[in-house]
């Protein structure tokens, strides 16, 4: 006999029917949220902060410049990097709840990179630990079964406190939203259709539970929530690491990815965390999934109650996402200038070494020949659009074989799994702020994970950057585009992924392994471009508003000291 649960996979139910699988759905909830526990080293005031980013601003804009925010009475408020007003709004019942444990964050400025770094963790009981699939930034993701249907189950926490022991169970209330309860979206329109992104190459929720603060009456700050959905077979990352997808499937996988990103931007949802994990297959069909890092432009509810997009107009302006994953982060999304490519794409038709080497590796003219007889003989005649980008359909149509290079060196693979996470700049910058300047004057022996010197060397780099460009350019930056946390995030998310590994942004132990950073393949990546890449002096010299350092180029010479 059929349960409840066997509706769950239904597009369309009568009210009857919904509201039947919804009181079943709120029971397992009742049973299942008192066996998620876990660990927060952060504090009230970084609650607070992460919830002035979950805020509907009048002006989306105001999500990108904000840098200080206030809270005076039933009043919030947020300012600029000079403490000049941007916008006022009013106080969350979260807010005041917080406030009032906490006068002595009332009337005082707190800076927006303030927020500490989250060194907590799961306490997964036995149960719940057998069944975990994976472990991001902010979410696990558990296999569950509903009836007859084995789905997976994505727990994300957008308040640091949730699940905790200060914050448990009995402290919340949840609202179940059902992929019944819309229908599917076809266009980008600012309204309040009761519509959701349904696509075969769209990771599908099925139902999703939005968690809020009990006192929260007007259910206006989801806190997190627990999305019921398709469970994979497995990811892109881990096919194409195995090297054994043959090139046919390699051209599905393609299309099938290209179209469900189409279809995304086509209802307003542009995906900003195309990493390689974040695509998952059911059978031979790709799904693009994990939608915590998106710029969505309709502001469609529907969007949120069913797990697709976040509240906030962080998440309307993409230039105020300050987030991403090394590698795979577009310039806007960090804040600087510049459309966001597919990196994820080439992944697909070179072998695994292959493709690092072409991103990372430096090369002179006569290596690039060479590359270009190579790939010439796979078919690609065109391997760019006059844009500079990838040129997607002439590669899917022509490639006749997987590209690989004999030459191609294990040492660019950037294959370590804990640091190809999404991370916040603003953890960045809290760690830049320990010391007295964001010039590193007087930085102190151990303000980072250093490894071989008291200087990690994105952070040498980033320092020779900002004295040439000052010095040997005679540039000025009035905008603030070159300022030293904006220079060292380029060059660890863009220009040389690796070097992240001198950096302390993971705080678990297994991602925080010795993993060489040598300056000299730096300062090469610096000065050189690489098959796929303009130089790293380019990258950084480009990423700000105009005006921008004039056109150059950098050397550099070993010396003997």
């Amino acid at each position: 006999m059929l349960t409840e649960f066997a509706l769950l996979t239904a597009l369309t139910l009568n009210s009857d029917e919904r509201e039947v699988l919804r009181d079943k759905i709120d029971e397992w909830v009742k049973c299942f949220l008192p066996k998620l526990e876990r660990e927060s080293t952060r504090e009230e005031k970084c609650r607070l902060i992460a919830s002035v980013e979950r805020q509907e601003f009048e002006r989306f804009w105001s999500a990108r410049e904000w840098r200080f925010c206030k809270f005076v009475g039933k009043n919030g408020f947020i300012f600029d990097e000079y403490k000049n007003k941007l916008e006022e709004f009013k106080v969350t019942s979260f807010q005041k709840r917080i406030l009032r444990r906490n006068p002595n964050l009332s009337d005082v400025f707190i800076g927006r990179s303030e927020i500490e770094e989250e060194n907590g963790k799961w306490n997964l009981k036995n149960e719940l630990k057998d069944q975990l699939l994976s472990e991001g930034g902010e979410a696990i993701v558990l296999s569950q079964k509903f009836g007859e249907n084995l789905m997976a189950l994505r727990v994300a926490v957008f308040d640091s406190f949730l699940f905790t022991k200060k914050f448990c169970a009995g402290q919340i209330k949840w609202r179940t939203h059902l992929i019944s309860d819309f229908e599917k979206a076809t266009k980008n329109r600012s309204d309040d259709a009761l519509v959701v992104p349904v696509h075969e190459n769209v990771i599908r929720n099925f139902a999703n539970i939005e968690i809020f603060d009990s006192g929260d009456k007007e259910e206006e700050d989801c806190l997190g929530w627990i999305s019921i959905m398709e469970k994979c077979d497995g990811n892109l990352r881990e096919k194409l690491k195995n090297g054994n997808a043959t090139l046919d499937e390699r051209k599905k996988i393609a299309t099938g990815i290209k179209s469900g990103l189409e279809y995304l931007k086509k209802v307003g949802i542009f995906h900003c965390d195309k990493k390689l994990a974040n695509f998952l297959f059911i059978g031979d069909v790709a799904k693009v999934c994990d939608f915590g890092l998106v710029w969505e432009i309709s502001g469609r509810k529907s969007y949120r109650k069913l797990g697709y997009t976040r509240r906030g107009s962080k998440y309307r302006n993409d230039f105020a996402l300050f987030a991403g994953t090394p590698g795979f982060a577009g310039r806007r999304q960090l804040g600087g200038l510049g459309i966001a490519g597919n990196d994820y794409f080439m992944f697909l038709f070179c072998d695994w070494k292959t493709i690092w080497s072409l991103n990372y590796r430096p090369i002179d003219d006569q290596e690039k020949n060479e590359i270009d007889k190579i790939i010439l003989s796979c078919g690609v005649q065109n391997i760019k659009d006059k844009y500079g980008d990838i040129n997607e359909d002439h590669v899917i149509e022509n490639i006749t074989k997987i590209i690989s290079l004999k030459n191609a060196s294990v040492s660019f693979v950037f294959d370590d799994p804990n640091l190809t996470k999404s991370c916040q700049m603003s953890n960045l910058k809290q760690q830049m702020t320990k010391c007295v300047n964001l010039t590193m004057q007087n930085l102190t022996k151990n303000i980072l994970d250093q490894k071989w010197s008291n200087l990690c060397v994105p952070i040498s780099v980033t320092t020779l950057l900002r004295f040439a460009i000052k010095n040997d350019l005679a540039f000025v930056d009035k905008k603030d585009s070159f300022t030293f946390d904006k220079i060292l995030t380029t060059l660890t998310m863009m220009v040389y992924p690796r070097s992240l590994a001198g950096l302390n942004l993971n705080p678990k132990k297994e991602g925080n392994q010795f993993q060489r950073n040598d300056i000299e393949t730096l300062l090469e990546r610096i000065c050189k471009k690489t098959y796929l890449k303009e130089s790293g002096w380019e990258i950084i010299r480009t990423q700000g508003r105009n005006p921008e350092p004039a056109e150059s180029t950098c050397e550099f010479e070993k010396g003997n000291f």
